[in-house]
């Protein structure tokens, strides 16, 4: 079959939904279906052996990580350039349905099967424009809660607005899948309907308990005899990445401790700032990949994932596949992967996440305990199982006879 793939982000971008997509076209690809990605922004052509269509973008004012199609109307596009006015025209632009030159052409030349819109906004319109003209079955997945962002705005009613956008704009695919459980709840929530779970993956031969290697802690001028704490993810507002520092800087005046902090983003020297200013040992390692993170991974004995704003958690699966305990807020996605009290600890407010915390740091034997259970969980969790089922998704709504276009 042949599938296009539409996402508001791509390489070279890094992060959860990226990662997601990359294992997606892999997959595809290894299973003898064609891919052809359609994605905003600049970058190579060519991810693994399927094409890469790219449309100019333009920053987000709000998330300049986040890019929006430049309309290929000169008028249009100075509106939506304009700081001003950039929300509201782009919530109209990921509403109305519109076509593209440069996505019309390689929809025409590559005559896909089927259309997969990741997370649609801006660009997810256009596709929705091209489900219609061209009769195409159209699944959309949701991995990107606008809405959860909304707070950190304080502009009146934003959420109810991204809530109603996302409503409509998801209301047009034939089939939505949310990535766990708690997500899809929260879809059905808000008024749809016909939404499934496509969950996530852990490539159990990277990341495990084996890849230990505390020496590798030396190289970030850590101390390998010291009880570690750690996080893994983007460096960004909406992770609560503070409430680390917090508790780092609390407990470490108690405790001999340290933090590695991997990842990087917009508030990295933010963070780093806040740090200088604490006791304890920390460590900045950057994007980390493949058998270096999952090293990373093992050697710690702590994972902190403050962050209430996931679908899933990805990195907390990762954590939890090299033995790790975590304690993360009892949001949707990361409630979905730890069992309270038995991988870790679920909690509700702040303080009690420092309270857990300093809990696995006095109880090693916990911590072990813990560690383990993480890790028999996220054996269950496989790539193969779960885009296998994804395909089945796709075979189904290509197959479908009874599939409704505007």
């Amino acid at each position: 079959m042949k599938i296009a793939l539409f996402t508001e982000t791509f390489l070279p971008q890094i992060n959860g939904v990226v990662r997601t997509l990359e294992k997606i076209v892999r997959f595809l690809e290894d299973n003898g279906h064609e891919v052809l990605v359609l994605t905003i922004g600049d970058g190579e052509s060519v991810y693994s052996n399927s094409q890469v269509i790219r449309v100019p973008g333009i920053p987000f004012s709000l998330y300049k990580e986040l890019y929006l199609v430049k309309p290929e109307d000169k008028w249009f596009s100075k509106l939506i350039e304009n700081e001003i006015t950039q929300v509201p025209i782009s919530i109209l632009q990921s509403l109305i349905p519109c076509k593209h030159s440069i996505v019309e052409t390689a929809l025409e030349h590559f005559k896909p099967d089927l259309l997969h819109l990741a997370t649609p906004v801006s660009l997810g319109a256009i596709g929705f424009y091209y489900k219609d003209k061209l009769k195409l079955p159209c699944l959309a997945t949701f991995h990107t809660d606008l809405a959860a962002y909304a707070p950190m705005y304080q502009i009146p009613y934003i959420e109810e607005i991204i809530n109603g956008a996302t409503k409509t704009t998801y209301s047009r695919a034939h089939r939505i899948l949310a990535p766990s459980p708690s997500s899809k709840n929260q879809l059905e929530k808000i008024g749809l309907k016909n939404v499934g779970v496509f969950g996530r993956g852990v490539d159990h031969q990277n990341f495990s308990p084996n890849k230990a290697n505390r020496e590798v802690l030396r190289e970030y001028g850590l101390d390998p005899s010291k009880t570690t704490l750690l996080y893994v993810g983007r460096l960004a507002e909406e992770k609560s990445i503070p409430e680390i520092i917090d508790v780092f800087n609390d407990l470490s005046q108690k405790y001999e401790l340290q933090l590695l902090l991997v990842g990087d983003g917009p508030i990295r020297s933010k963070l780093e700032q806040e740090l200088d200013t604490t006791d304890g040992n920390y460590a900045f390692a950057g994007i980390k990949k493949g058998a270096e993170l999952a090293s990373l991974y093992a050697s710690c004995d702590i994972f902190v994932f403050p962050s209430r704003t996931e679908t899933f958690g990805q990195v907390v699966l990762e954590a939890m596949a090299s033995g790790l305990p975590v304690v993360g807020y009892d949001s949707p996605g990361v409630c979905d992967l730890i069992i309270d009290n038995q991988s870790g600890y679920l909690v509700k407010d702040f303080q009690n996440f420092k309270f857990a915390v300093e809990d696995l740091i006095k109880h090693p034997e916990r911590r072990k305990t813990f560690g383990q259970k993480s890790h028999e969980l996220a054996q269950a969790r496989s790539w193969s199982k779960i885009l296998g089922d994804l395909v089945e998704e796709y075979n189904s709504l290509i197959g479908s006879k009874s599939l409704s276009f505007d």
